[in-house]
């Protein structure tokens, strides 16, 4: 009877890296799987703490930035992943950063960058809340109100109070086609016209569209031409990608 032949398993190579830590000026990276199962990626996790005594030693209090990749991490997840590495001091967890989020984040990210057209007119008593920028089809009557996360865009006149920026977003501007309000407010700046009803004064504040920005660190706010907004924002996007990069 002949002899089955031997049959030699393949080399697949040298086993992949679950977790990869790599210095920074700011401190260490772990750098997660994202293919594997989160419990291989814990005991390798587990494994590199326990060996690697050059990087988790003693010393001084090290701040860890954990990239977990596209793979999705859920809150208990986080707390075991910060557990371990908390566990070999000095490790300080600062943050965890994915490429993908969970849809209720992609919804309010949604709500938060999104533009929501209302067509109506903003009565006396009336408020008008919004996640995000509003673009109002309508005027806002003396006594009615609307807000916005984001920016406030008056197609009409304004003529009661306008709040932009309403959660501390200090870039926010308030633009109307009429401009006659009693207030505007913009994150924490506000602009009042107390005397302009007192006096029974009517008619716009200027004789063109305009919006409401803040002007300065003493967050006073001031008006322009509508037609120089987009100058405006342009600008206020590029200093805030200047404060995200230093």
């Amino acid at each position: 009877m002949a002899q089955a032949p031997e049959v030699k398993q393949m080399s697949t190579g040298p086993a992949k890296n679950l977790v990869t830590i790599k210095g920074t000026k700011e401190g260490l990276t772990v750098i997660l799987d994202d293919q594997c199962s989160f419990d291989d990626l814990t005991k390798e996790l587990k494994e590199k703490i326990s060996n690697d005594k050059q990087v988790f030693g003693d010393g001084p209090e090290v701040e860890v930035k954990v990239d977990a990749g596209y793979r999705y991490l859920l809150n208990h997840q986080k707390e075991k992943i910060k557990n371990l590495l908390e566990d070999a001091e000095p490790i300080l967890v600062g943050e965890f950063h994915s490429e993908v989020i969970s849809k209720e984040e992609a919804r309010r990210e949604r709500e938060e960058t999104g533009l929501t057209a209302v067509t109506r007119i903003i009565r006396s008593g009336q408020i008008l809340r919004i996640r995000g920028d509003v673009l109002l089809l309508g005027d806002v009557n003396p006594g009615g109100i609307v807000e916005a996360t984001g920016n406030v865009y008056i197609l009409g006149t304004l003529k009661g109070i306008a709040r932009a920026g309403v959660e501390g977003s200090k870039t926010s501007v308030v633009c109307a086609s009429v401009m006659a309000p009693h207030q505007i407010s913009i994150s924490d700046a506000i602009f009042y016209a107390p005397n302009r009803y007192e006096k029974k004064q009517s008619g716009p504040l200027f004789g063109e569209p305009v919006y409401a920005y803040i002007a300065n660190e003493d967050l006073e706010i001031s008006f322009e031409k509508t037609r120089l907004l987009n100058q405006f924002q342009s600008a206020a996007a590029a200093n805030q990608g200047e404060t995200l990069s230093t």
